[in-house]
């Protein structure tokens, strides 16, 4: 099991591709080009999606699809087309939301993340929801293109040091099922709750709260305990569906 999962993580370095060669009677042989990854950009910011598209414009391999309307700026993805939607944002709990949504919805469709977040939980927040990719939006047309084509190509694009932090959490979370009923949180569990949703670390949570790290950590831990959950990952993915039922209780002295 560990090597398949180890397998569907593995980053790999494309090679320009071909649909393959045509014979012909008499034995000529004609090649063919592959058709073109369609891409559809959501919730870019417009100079950078219209850059996106004149960078790849007549790129044989690579099509950057942008809604002329806002409704096509919103649901573009949903054309059977389009396998890849590469997704603007902070990694907060609209993004993860989108991400459920359009999973829910087009399960084939690759999800690529572009955000100028690179906070390790927050990428394995996302990866664990189904995107297949994270890019820094400061990166280059070359590491754009390479994040496409790997993704496209069935396997996962981030940074190799969270790779194997993501087989751990995956491993771990298996056999998870849904959240607990009428799960009950206190006032400042619910605040520590959104926080690591936007994925702060705990550091960055005991600061936003203005208390201390070791205080974060104590929480932490107790609503991984209310989840029945074993890590912060598995915690953000079943947090969304209990967080609309839940009920907020006052603190205790």
């Amino acid at each position: 099991m560990l090597q398949a999962y180890a397998a569907a993580l593995q980053v790999v370095t494309p090679t320009p591709r071909q649909r393959g060669v045509r014979k012909r009677e008499g034995g000529d042989v004609s090649r063919f080009p592959a058709r073109p990854i369609r891409v559809f950009v959501l919730r870019v910011e417009p100079l950078r999606a219209a850059g996106l598209q004149a960078l790849f414009e007549g790129h044989a391999g690579i099509e950057i699809l942008v809604g002329d309307s806002a409704t096509e700026a919103e649901e573009g993805w949903r054309d059977p087309t389009v396998k890849i939607v590469v997704i603007g944002a902070q990694l907060g709990t609209a993004t993860l939301r989108l991400i459920s949504s359009i999973r829910s919805e087009r399960p084939d469709l690759n999800i690529l993340i572009m955000s100028p977040t690179a906070g390790d939980e927050a990428i394995l927040s996302v990866l664990n929801l189904g995107a297949k990719g994270f890019i820094h939006e400061g990166s280059t047309p070359e590491f754009f293109e390479e994040a496409v084509r790997t993704v496209a190509g069935g396997s996962i694009w981030a940074p190799r040091r969270l790779q194997a932090e993501l087989i751990d959490r995956l491993l771990a979370s298996r056999g998870s099922g849904m959240a607990p009923p009428n799960v009950t949180f206190t006032g400042r569990e619910q605040q520590v709750l959104n926080l690591l949703l936007d994925g702060q670390s705990n550091r960055e949570i005991a600061r936003s709260l203005a208390i201390e790290e070791r205080t974060v950590k104590s929480y932490v831990t107790r609503l991984l305990q209310k989840m029945s959950v074993k890590n912060r990952t598995a915690l953000s993915m079943l947090a969304m569906s209990a967080r609309e039922g839940a009920k907020s209780t006052p603190d205790l002295p």
